[in-house]
């Protein structure tokens, strides 16, 4: 409606930035929105935002949430070499990916324990790669045990490489009780 009313080019990605960047604050957004204008103008697009504010795109989050998913080191290292050469703000960029393997963590809680939204490759059937709700907790559990090293560490790329890395570990570790669950069952058949 603002951009309506003062006649401003902005495209829906480059609001949805804005909105992400404001986290749910109508008068954040209005701040930022109005700091947008200071620097582009009566024309706002996306790459500007994404500029301004050190921001990964959504795809690109998506894309090193699937690396996550997928446990590609090589492809998160060159996710996070592009994003670091390029100034973007990793601190954010664990906060967007936590907050995208939440969203995963509650699909696998309300379908069964199981969910393929950060599959970001497909299996070898060509069906997405499902994470249990036990992997994505543990992910998420990994990436949040890593913020105060990426916030306060000296060397924030490397913090931040390592956090992802051990997140992805961690998800692929099974819990020893799950395990003996599986075990006992097994004895049981036989």
């Amino acid at each position: 409606k603002i951009a309506q009313a003062e006649k401003l080019t902005v495209g829906d990605p480059a609001l949805a930035c804005i909105a992400r960047m404001a986290d749910g604050g109508m008068r954040d957004a209005q701040s930022i929105f109005d700091q947008m204008i200071s620097f582009c103008g009566n024309e706002i697009a996306e790459p500007d935002v994404l500029d301004v504010y050190g921001l990964v795109a959504t795809e690109k989050v998506a894309e090193l949430a699937g690396a996550l998913a997928a446990g590609d080191h090589r492809k998160i290292v060159a996710i996070v070499d592009d994003c670091d050469a390029n100034g973007r703000d990793l601190v954010r960029l664990l906060a967007d990916l936590q907050a995208l393997v939440r969203i995963a963590l509650l699909d696998a809680i309300a379908n069964g324990g199981r969910s393929g939204l950060l599959a970001g490759t497909a299996g070898s059937n060509g069906s997405p790669q499902m994470m249990t709700t036990e992997q994505l907790t543990r992910l998420l559990d990994g990436l949040r045990e890593g913020e105060g090293a990426v916030k306060l560490g000296l060397a924030e790329k490397i913090n931040f490489e390592v956090t992802l890395l051990k997140a992805v570990e961690a998800s692929r570790a099974r819990a020893i009780d799950s395990l003996i669950k599986e075990l006992a069952a097994l004895a049981d058949e036989v």
